[in-house]
C-alpha cells in the first residue's frame, strides 16, 4: 500500500465514529464488513417511534463515499441495526455517520 493511501485510510479510520447529535436518536456506528456490507446502527432513547434520514461515510479505493438511508424507521427504546447496503468494494472498518433529520411518528 502506498504511503498516501495508508495516510488516507488512517485518517478515515481516525474520524469520530458517531456524530454529536441532540435528541433521542443517536447514530452508534457505520460499519463495513469484510464482505462489503455497510450497516448503520442507531439508538433511540425515547418511548416513541421516529423516522430518520441517516448518512454513513465509507472508503472505496482511497475515496470517501457517502450513503444516505432515507426514511428509516427507528422503534422506541431500540438499539441496533436499522439499515444495510452492499458496497461491493468498501474497505472494512468503522466510519463516521450523521443523523440528518428525524420526525416523531404519531402514537397509535
Amino acid at each position: 500500500m502506498s504511503s498516501i493511501r495508508y495516510v488516507i485510510a488512517l485518517a478515515a479510520l481516525a474520524t469520530p465514529l458517531a456524530a454529536d447529535t441532540s435528541g433521542p436518536i443517536r447514530l452508534v456506528s457505520c460499519t463495513v464488513s469484510s464482505a462489503g456490507l455497510l450497516e448503520v446502527e442507531v439508538e433511540n432513547t425515547s418511548y416513541t417511534v421516529h423516522t430518520c434520514n441517516l448518512r454513513c461515510d465509507y472508503v472505496i479505493g482511497g475515496s470517501t463515499i457517502s450513503h444516505r438511508f432515507a426514511g428509516v424507521s427507528v422503534p422506541s427504546r431500540y438499539k441496533g441495526i436499522v439499515g444495510q447496503v452492499d458496497t461491493s468494494r468498501g474497505q472494512p472498518g468503522r466510519y463516521a455517520g450523521h443523523v440528518d433529520a428525524c420526525e416523531q411518528l404519531p402514537s397509535t
